[in-house]
């Protein structure tokens, strides 16, 4: 029966020899981490029970993905924390998930020194059981842990073949952390389809523009953020020729971005995609797809999307509402937090995001509801002030919150940080946004960030960034 993981075995068997995982001097062949992965197992079949609970709180990306498999493996449930989370926060997410067991760098260790177990699992975990739990932020400040099925990862496992053709052939370079389920879904992904997996223990654009080099077949999988230093690297010491394939998710590609990753990933294959922890792919955008400037792509092979809520007519085309969702991919439920933004309805999900489809099928994002900012009455999704704005050439990245306002209650800032070398005109912004969007959706005021704080996922921390605005704030006003 298959599960997740299920192919380390075959792949063992095939190829015992080759390569299948390093991470910085390490490295491990097909029947080294096959190895691995059932001695762990074993350990746990004396300390968990089928389906227990496991915590993993490991810093060493090779370590949590050996960790996760041999859960797995266990038939447990694999819950990934995050080592960099405030005691606080962690001790909040044990008392919420009543982890079985928490394997963290010690416990590891022991479990390495002890004699090979002699009971390894028997049988194979069941596609329907629950194997995954990850952690986003939450509307309250509290993390949301969204749990998988071992079917749902199954399916994303087709639908990645079916659109992105990563095999044996392929070696996949992971940038960031585990913790974020981009990269882990890349890593074991990689896995099932039998790529080397390459993992960075941590974010160094040197680093990775060697990695880039190493080998034709090459895939990447990260954020656009990280593309973009990795780019901005590859300018300097030189293009990456042996990379097929690019794939990022977790923001839009800007059109500088495209032509500075064509430059120096002259034969890859650029390729966006849009989904939610809890959905899995939705929309992809390839170089074959006719996608109009702003749109997210087209729907995934296999994925429903819908405008406003199932059992409704379906809104006309560019009306603006919420994004339905319908396929084999959707997470099973929370097991801490949630919010009232996530609904299901006849087989549909929605995780609050809004949007619209034009006559052709392709999505363009509004926003989220919980980001939605009401100033002077009106409805404002602030991600849609930032895609016009990160379209000028001068900004890297930009984020747009709503600060209290006694008058508007609301008010709109934007924080911003510039391209290297780059000067910010904050007439020029506001004359952009005044063109693009109107008065209404122009921001008040614009404020440079030069160290930009980004989450272990390599997105933008909205959360750091919208407190050190606000301090930032405080201070002038205190000051004058």
């Amino acid at each position: 029966m298959a599960f997740v993981g299920s192919s380390l075995k075959d792949h063992a068997r095939a190829r015992p020899m080759e390569r299948a995982l390093s991470c910085d001097r390490r490295f491990w062949t097909w029947a080294d981490l096959f190895e691995d992965v059932e001695a762990l197992s074993g350990h746990l079949v004396s300390r968990i029970s089928y389906g227990g609970r496991v915590a993993l709180c490991l810093t060493d990306p090779a370590d949590l993905l050996i960790a996760f498999l041999a859960v797995i493996r266990r038939g447990g449930l694999a819950m990934v924390f995050d080592p960099a989370w405030p005691p606080a926060r962690r001790s909040w997410v044990e008392r919420e998930t009543v982890p079985d067991l928490v394997l963290d760098a010690l416990p590891l260790a022991e479990f390495r020194s002890w004699t090979p177990p002699s009971s390894l699992p028997t049988g194979a975990p069941d596609e329907t059981a629950l194997f995954y739990a990850g952690f986003t932020s939450g509307s309250t400040g509290d993390p949301k842990g969204y749990c998988r099925t071992h079917r749902s990862w199954l399916k994303s496992f087709e639908l990645s073949r079916a659109e992105f053709a990563i095999g044996p052939h392929n070696r996949i370079v992971i940038p960031g952390s585990l913790v974020h389920s981009l990269h882990l879904y890349g890593a074991v992904h990689g896995l099932h389809a039998g790529a080397g997996v390459v993992l960075c223990p941590r974010f160094s654009p040197k680093a990775l523009a060697e990695q880039l080099r190493e080998a034709d077949g090459t895939v990447f999988y990260a954020t656009p953020t990280q593309i973009h230093y990795v780019a901005e690297e590859l300018k300097r010491s030189g293009p990456a020729p042996t990379v097929g394939l690019v794939l990022a998710s977790g923001a839009k590609w800007r059109a500088e971005d495209r032509r500075a990753m064509a430059a120096v990933f002259p034969r890859a294959r650029l390729v966006e995609f849009y989904g939610a922890s809890e959905m899995s792919f939705i929309t992809v955008s390839t170089p074959e797809d006719p996608v109009p400037d702003r749109s997210v792509g087209r729907a995934a092979s296999g994925v429903s999307i819908r405008i406003g809520e199932p059992g409704n007519l379906p809104v006309a085309p560019g009306t603006i509402g919420p994004i339905w969702v319908k396929s084999g991919l959707l997470f099973d439920r929370y097991i801490c937090g949630g919010g009232e933004e996530v609904c299901w309805k006849d087989g549909w999900l929605t995780v609050g995001d809004h949007g619209f489809l034009d006559d052709n099928g392709f999505l363009y994002l509004a926003g989220r509801e919980k980001r939605m900012i009401v100033t002077s009455g009106l409805n404002i999704y602030p991600e849609e002030v930032e895609q016009v704005l990160a379209g000028h050439p001068s900004i890297l990245a930009v984020a747009v919150f709503g600060l209290p306002d006694p008058v508007r209650g609301c008010r709109l800032v934007a924080a911003v940080t510039p391209e290297p070398g780059e000067r910010i005109d904050e007439s020029e912004l506001r004359r952009l946004c005044l063109s693009e969007l109107g008065r209404s959706r122009t921001p008040r005021s614009f404020h440079v960030v030069s160290d930009w704080p980004l989450t272990p996922g390599g997105k933008t921390d909205l959360q750091k960034l919208e407190q050190g605005l606000l301090q930032l704030l405080s201070s002038a006003e205190a000051a004058e």
